[in-house]
């Protein structure tokens, strides 16, 4: 009989690609699946599943969705041995599918309806059972007749079916543990009554708390119930059972509602000896697990979002909302409902059982008059801004007609992502008083008659001390966009550590170059740092160029971060040296991207992401999927003032892990210096 992996010896020089070489037949269970991310001549996914001995392999060019109405192609492509489940790297140029291969997802499958392969290829529909990290449920395969080798994919309308998003949950589960968590876990809880240092730091989420049951619920295939009590209510129960998944332990309240719909303790406690059945909801705020995963390890932030898909519209269970960066105006929420406090946890914080400087109570008494909190009477207004704001209506940008009034309105409306990205670094301001079309200025030093509550940190500059702006919460911000800085520029290093930045930074700078010149070696940046162990991130300047940025771990200097970008940019030139360029002077370019990793240097600044530029349309700096690449229509115009707010509803902060992704580069440098070699 014909050898199936026939095909993929031919196609391959061993000596020459680090792919794996089939060696002895292995045979196992049918019951794996892997899918790669392979950024070959175009991005694509190769979804892998094992059946006799080897991996019966698919490319599905535009990735998976869990709309069900949402078909992909795939094309059936050469079987591949059984030891590409653990590949991953790079397969250098000039071999087949030269690019860079990630492993995407990795799990269990079954096939469904039938118990023969044969006869499911044969009648050219797989119904599969996938059970990953980020592919979950009852996927479907059917083969077309469109060409040869072509099939559709598409999602059944299961429990997991929903929005078009690629992952079951929405988030990336890499950082999640394949174990489950102990039903006896120990639940966190606030260790201090004290605000943090600012109610409106973005880094902190603040949510009501609920007069109730404090409690774990357990939602299982055989039943989902609430841990620790007797007898868990049966709306509950069923509600519990809704949820959007096999299995979860979620954290919250349970809480007993009386005719005011009013948290009522009394209610609650003749609820659950069974005496009353007063109207009840579960609270649910945090999510422990899903399905096989431990979530623990995953930022708050992230635990929220995945806990989201979870929840359905109307139930007895319900999802606890927050807010970021407005605690004040929370607290006067809750004191108008009559509730005792909010709780503010720190949104990168990982779920660790017992008291947790990460959680704070902040009684609404603590920031009420006694006379209001004893009377219950209306909540006290927000705190008065500190900075007033001026000229609101003064037109800056003349063809749209966006005033002064839209730039501090959408600073407004994106501050929650956008100051983590300027907290605690110096900033030097790009002044534009007239709008875009008049005269503008930088300034680095805080000017006399700056107020004396904004923060400044003074650093050594030309043989004097100048104070540079620090932008740490949300008056800061708008007070330095009223005095008409449209764009921010903030250091890379912080001010503890002036002399070590936060991230590598390669500035792609096309001047005059086409926007597809960028999109190209922006790919190629990509594939090559993923292909050396790293995991960049990706957004536009907001003008007409890219920025990718690498977060370091602390101990390395300028030096570092721009010698190892200068290397990165020689291995691009092989690839990519007809459109991009090192040469610094402007008119040596021919035309050429230039690929500037000298930002890389002492007090040298960068746009952070979501900050407005001072062109046409009002664009602003945009983080950027890096499947977003493979979009024909990708242009930087299409993130705007008007479009970004959006934006940021439907995806979240993609450039969070800036923050919080601390690379090591020592791995990458040796692998780096083996493509420099040559090998």
């Amino acid at each position: 009989m014909p050898d199936p992996l026939d095909d993929y010896r031919r196609k391959r020089n061993f000596a020459a690609t680090p792919e794996p070489a089939p060696g002895l037949p292995l045979r196992r269970t049918d019951d794996l699946f892997v899918v790669h991310r392979h950024e070959a001549r175009s991005l694509h996914y190769d979804l892998r599943l094992e059946h006799d001995g080897v991996l019966k392999s698919w490319a599905v060019p535009r990735g998976f969705s869990y709309d069900p109405a949402d078909k992909r192609l795939a094309v059936r492509t050469e079987d591949h041995p059984l030891e590409y489940e653990h590949f991953h790297g790079r397969i250098p140029k000039g071999q087949y599918g030269a690019g860079t291969m990630q492993i995407w997802d990795r799990g269990r499958y079954r096939l469904l309806r039938t118990d023969r392969w044969a006869d499911a290829m044969q009648q050219g529909e797989l119904k599969l059972l996938l059970f990953g990290r980020h592919l979950r449920g009852e996927w479907h395969l059917v083969r077309t007749q469109q060409a040869k080798n072509s099939w559709l994919l598409f999602k059944s309308r299961d429990r997991y079916a929903g929005i078009a998003r690629d992952r079951a949950l929405g988030i990336n589960l890499d950082a999640a543990r394949d174990q489950p968590v102990p039903l006896d876990v120990q639940p966190m809880r606030w260790q201090a009554e004290a605000a943090p240092v600012s109610m409106r730091d973005p880094d902190w989420l603040f949510e009501m708390e609920f007069l109730g049951l404090r409690t774990l619920a357990h939602r299982t295939e055989a039943g989902s119930r609430l841990l620790g009590v007797d007898a868990t209510p049966p709306s509950i129960a069923a509600g519990l059972t809704a949820l959007r998944c096999e299995q979860a332990l979620v954290d919250g309240v349970l809480v007993a509602l009386d005719a005011r719909g009013h948290p009522s303790p009394t209610l609650l406690q003749q609820a659950l000896q069974q005496r009353a059945e007063p109207p009840l909801a579960y609270y649910a705020f945090d999510l422990l697990q899903w399905e096989d995963y431990d979530l623990r390890p995953l930022s708050l932030l992230e635990r929220k979002a995945a806990l989201r898909t979870l929840v359905p519209d109307g139930q007895p269970v319900l999802f606890v909302d927050h807010v970021a960066g407005a605690g004040e105006a929370l607290l006067a929420a809750i004191a108008g409902a009559g509730l005792p406090a909010a709780i503010g946890k720190r949104a990168s914080s990982r779920y660790v059982s017992g008291a947790s400087a990460d959680w704070r109570r902040i009684p609404v008494a603590a920031t009420t008059t006694p006379a209001a909190t004893h009377h219950g009477a209306a909540p006290p207004p927000e705190r008065e801004p500190r900075w007033k704001p001026s000229n609101l209506g003064k037109v800056y940008w003349p063809a749209e007609g966006y005033t002064k009034g839209d730039l501090l309105a959408y600073y407004h409306a994106v501050a929650e992502a956008l100051l983590p990205h300027l907290r605690d670094r110096p900033v030097h301001l790009n002044r534009f008083p007239d709008g875009i079309d008049g005269k503008s200025f930088y300034q680095r030093e805080v000017k006399d008659g700056a107020p004396d509550w904004l923060r400044t940190v003074p650093i050594p500059h030309d043989g004097s001390t100048v104070p540079h702006h620090v932008i740490d919460d949300l008056d800061a911000l708008l007070h330095v966009v009223n005095l008409g800085s449209i764009d921010l520029h903030p250091w890379l290093s912080r001010t503890a550590s002036l002399d070590q930045p936060d991230w590598a930074v390669l500035d792609l700078d096309p001047k005059q170059a086409p926007f597809a010149h960028v999109i190209r070696i922006a790919r190629s940046a990509g594939r090559l740092l993923r292909g050396i162990g790293l995991r960049p991130l990706l957004k536009t300047s907001g003008k007409s160029g890219m920025h990718i940025f690498v977060p370091l771990r602390s101990g390395y200097g300028y030096d570092h971060a721009r010698m190892f970008l200068e290397a990165v940019s020689r291995v691009l030139l092989r690839e990519v040296g007809d459109v991009a360029t090192i040469e610094r002077s402007p008119e040596k370019r021919d035309g050429k991207v230039y690929l500037d990793f000298l930002q890389n240097r002492r007090s040298q600044t960068i746009v952070p992401p979501y900050a407005v530029r001072p062109v046409g349309g009002a664009s602003v700096s945009a983080p950027l999927l890096w499947d977003e690449l493979e979009a024909a229509d990708l242009s930087p115009r299409q993130f705007t003032i008007r479009t970004m707010p959006a934006r940021l509803q439907r995806h979240g902060d993609l450039f969070r892990n800036a923050l919080d992704d601390r690379q090591d580069l020592q791995p990458a440098i040796l692998l780096l210096e083996e493509l420099l070699r040559g090998r």
